[in-house]
């Protein structure tokens, strides 16, 4: 069993002839101790969980980043500020994302609110925006 703890009386008791020998087994008690520490096993164990779980959380991220995040943009009051006479469908779409659904009568109507027709929609005839009611 290695000594853990030394001190300077301890050291002196050993004569010249001992003391290489003792050098040398506390630096291989202490090569041993690091080497196979059940703590330092443990904590790489939890270091590749970690790096494990760390990357699955990047490649969510990065999916994400190339998923266009539309879900919840027609919320944004700023956004439908931008909206002008005239636009595409196509730039409506990339502005607000898909609506929620669409009617078509005499003109053609994107709404964005799941349930109410009072607000949150765009018209449009022939692809392009005749008016808009925001949120």
């Amino acid at each position: 069993m290695c000594l853990s703890v030394y001190s300077k009386t301890h050291l002196k008791l050993f004569n010249r002839s001992n003391d290489s020998l003792l050098k040398a087994y506390i630096l291989a008690c202490f090569a041993a101790s690091m080497l196979y520490s059940p703590l330092s096993i443990a904590n790489e164990n939890d270091l590749m969980l970690r790096i494990k779980a760390l990357e699955q959380r990047v490649t969510i991220l990065e999916q994400q980043l190339g998923e266009p995040q539309t879900h919840a943009r027609w919320k944004d009051h700023i956004l439908w500020q931008r909206i002008k006479k005239g636009m595409s469908t196509q730039e409506i779409k990339k502005l607000l994302g898909e609506p929620g659904r669409i009617e078509e009568t005499i003109f053609t109507t994107w709404y964005y609110h799941p349930s109410s027709k009072l607000h949150s929609f765009v018209w449009f005839d022939e692809g392009v925006v005749l008016g808009w009611k925001t949120p």
